[in-house]
């Protein structure tokens, strides 16, 4: 596993929900695309729950690709146009891909993603275990 620190001091505003600190000397990196909904016939599903499942299914399979896990993720930024519905609704399902082994992340509001049925993209990177 890699190392997970939470600092003294830093204000977590979601107990549990992240990693504030991940070190890992493995050299290797994956960097993930920011990753969309669309299934691979290139349809993209019309509700915010129902993409974020999509992408953590894409994340997933990207993973795999090259031999990886959630547990290997050690950053993601999230990029969502409603807030409010990100944190009801797919805070959740992001998250909860990942069970315990909780990445570093970023979740930012943004007004407009490259189609605009878009909700929300995430992009990740994952590294070996030490």
């Amino acid at each position: 596993m890699h190392k997970i620190t939470m600092p003294d001091g830093v204000f977590e505003p979601v107990k549990g929900l992240y990693s504030q600190v991940i070190t890992t000397s493995s050299p290797i990196r994956h960097e993930i695309a920011g990753s969309l909904a669309y299934d691979a016939e290139g349809r993209l599903p019309e509700t915010l729950a129902d993409q974020c499942r999509a992408v953590m299914r894409n994340i997933d399979l990207s993973l795999q690709s090259v031999g990886m896990a959630p547990a290997n993720v050690i950053r993601m930024r999230i990029y969502t146009l409603d807030m409010d519905a990100f944190l009801k609704e797919g805070l959740p399902i992001v998250f909860g891909y990942f069970g315990e082994t909780r990445p570093t992340s970023t979740l930012v509001q943004i007004t407009r993603l490259a189609n605009p049925k878009m909700l929300v993209e995430i992009d990740a990177t994952a590294a070996p275990f030490d």
